[in-house]
């Protein structure tokens, strides 16, 4: 998600807010991919995750006059639809934890062999992927959303429901767990080949 874009959202969010109907809908067209990819990590059911944002973008869309115009939208966004999903996949419960994280995040790393031209190039992808299928349920969900969404670690941690220095420590944890798995050259090139690793990206 690039800084053009969620500037992007961020005006269509305030313009919205201010009574804009056709700004709510380039809102959720432009954002309803980024919330179906994320969605579709906690439940293969795919209707499900459907059904899950159009409540979400329904409950927003009638509490409009009340919203801060001033909140970035896209955390705000992926918390609802973190809370909407799991309340319909474990309802006995209110309040989201790391058990119901492992049993229901499942992120898959792969590698877009068609994108990576050489045969050398496509086994290094192949097995940073597997490392990073290694990591717990949480540190995989903050490297998602830090280094295939772009969100910052305080919008990583209004969605997560966690504190800014949780994300910081997870995500310390989870490189300095890579670093000790994996040779110091081939770390350097995760800025290069990481757009790749992500399933369905």
């Amino acid at each position: 998600m690039s800084t053009n874009s969620r500037q992007s959202e961020e005006s269509l969010w305030r313009s919205f807010i201010a009574g804009d109907n056709e700004a709510f809908e380039s809102l959720v067209n432009q954002i309803y991919p980024s919330l179906f990819h994320y969605g579709s990590k906690f439940s293969r059911d795919k209707e499900q995750v459907r059904d899950c944002i159009q409540d979400v973008f329904l409950t927003i869309w009638e509490s409009r006059s009340k919203l801060n115009d001033s909140i970035p939208p896209v955390p705000y966004l992926f918390a609802a639809l973190r809370r909407r999903i799991h309340r319909q996949t474990d309802p006995h419960t209110d309040t989201l934890d790391t058990q119901w994280e492992d049993h229901y995040f499942q992120a898959a790393f792969t590698v877009e062999e068609d994108m990576i031209r050489s045969e050398a190039a496509t086994e290094l992808g192949l097995r940073f992927a597997a490392l990073l299928n290694n990591l717990p349920s949480r540190q995989k969900e903050i490297i998602l959303l830090k280094y295939f969404e772009n969100l910052s670690r305080e919008e990583i941690a209004e969605i997560m429901q966690i504190s800014p220095q949780s994300v910081s420590n997870t995500l310390q944890k989870s490189l300095k767990w890579l670093r000790t798995n994996w040779s110091s050259v081939v770390f350097v090139m995760l800025a290069g080949f990481c757009k790749y690793f992500y399933k369905n990206f």
